[in-house]
């Protein structure tokens, strides 16, 4: 008599470790979100909360739901890692995504008020001549070409340069610090790689802290002044470590989510000849294929937080101190909220109600000025290269954090 195993549930499938997991995430998410919208994931220790009420509902209360306690840390570095750069150093200690109450109030008051829509139109310009110059140089010197190298990730990069006032010709240490940061969110990796990325920690830490206590007279008009000079004449009152960790995971978070957000938009309209041609004959409108975008392939798959107290969720009670993965890219895809989720539909009303930029408390500061860099390059990548496409496979990165693709190469 022939048996046959039992199929496993969606919870036993999730591994973030695991390279098929790029190729099922989503299709693995809406099974979790099926089977109930908050559930208990062995393979990460934590309570995967999918359902988009039950999302918005973890980031909206900040007293029931906290952004503290270091569940985001990736504790799985090895010792020799954290002799280079530890996990109590104001890189990781001092994060506007995992920072509660009065620290967070602190960190976050003041680089909203310099975050102004002013300083954001007048980078429009400087954008959109960036990724110019950067597509006409994409196959230069080869084809196929890259274009995650040679478009996605030093658009962002020289954007956040010009906006925080800081050296364009830093631009690709930027990068490299950023990838650093993301390469310890991978499980798995060799020691060896985890040493490397702490010690672009180390580095980014000194970079940031000789501006900080350097003379801001000498830094160009940008954010990074305006947040020095406040620290030297009291308009607020962060610490020197506390300002080093704001400035550098604001950089972190405008840089690397946005590079990942592009390259997950561009294999996606790369993949799809009918919406490259509808993108290319500007029979799409722009602004409205970027929010559907933005819902479908949002980059950051999912943060953490914990229960600042025995609560109930989702038709679960949980007990104090229990931690969270709140899955934006679940929530984007919740048939509850947006028919036929899978699908592209530019202009569909309820994409007003997605989750990738967070909500609530948390809500991302660099919103705007991230919608502006992927309008632009929308704009741009079909006016440079008509017929662009893929000369080779798109892979992903597994983790349960950041989606991303570190390769997108191309050809015309």
């Amino acid at each position: 008599m022939t048996t046959t195993s039992p199929t496993p549930s969606a919870v036993e499938r999730f591994d973030p470790t695991s390279p098929d997991l790029a190729a099922e995430r989503f299709a693995v998410l809406a099974d979790l979100q099926r089977e109930g919208p908050v559930a208990f994931v062995p393979a990460i220790g934590m309570w995967a909360v999918t359902g988009h009420a039950e999302v918005e509902e973890v980031l909206g209360d900040a007293q029931r739901f906290l952004s503290g306690g270091g569940y985001g840390l990736p504790r799985h570095l090895p010792a020799q890692a954290r002799t280079v750069y530890d996990l109590d150093r104001p890189l990781w200690t001092c994060a506007l995504i995992g920072t509660d109450g009065e620290l967070h109030r602190r960190l976050r008051s003041p680089m909203t008020a310099a975050f102004t829509a002013r300083r954001v139109r007048r980078m429009e310009p400087l954008i959109a001549r960036d990724a110019a110059e950067l597509l006409d140089g994409l196959f230069r010197d080869s084809d196929p070409a890259d274009l995650f190298a040679g478009f996605v990730r030093p658009l962002p990069s020289r954007t956040i340069a010009r906006f925080f006032g800081l050296p364009v010709s830093d631009a690709p240490r930027f990068s490299a610090w950023s990838g650093a940061f993301l390469t310890m969110q991978v499980p798995g990796l060799p020691d060896g790689a985890y040493v490397a990325a702490a010690a672009q920690f180390a580095e980014f830490d000194a970079y940031v802290r000789g501006i900080v206590t350097g003379d801001p007279d000498a830094l160009d008009d940008g954010i990074v002044r305006t947040l020095v000079t406040g620290r030297r004449d009291g308009t607020h009152d962060l610490t020197e470590d506390e300002l080093v960790g704001d400035i550098a995971n604001v950089v972190f978070a405008g840089h690397e989510t946005t590079v990942s957000t592009l390259s997950n938009m561009l294999a996606r309209l790369l993949r799809d000849p009918d919406l490259w041609t509808a993108l290319r004959e500007g029979s799409v409108d722009v602004a409205a294929l970027a929010e559907e975008l933005l819902r479908v392939d949002t980059s950051v798959i999912g943060l953490f937080r914990s229960t600042g107290a025995a609560t109930r969720l989702g038709g679960v009670d949980l007990p104090a101190g229990v931690p969270l993965w709140v899955a934006f890219g679940a929530a984007n895809r919740d048939p509850r909220v947006f028919d036929d989720p899978h699908s592209m539909t530019p202009g569909r009303a309820s994409v007003r109600r997605q989750l990738t930029f967070g909500h609530g408390r948390h809500v991302c500061i660099g919103a705007a000025l991230a919608r502006t860099q992927v309008v632009l390059a929308l704009t741009a990548l079909p006016r440079a290269h008509p017929g662009l496409r893929l000369a080779g496979p798109v892979r992903e990165l597994p983790n349960h954090f950041l989606r991303t693709t570190p390769e997108l190469l191309v050809t015309r």
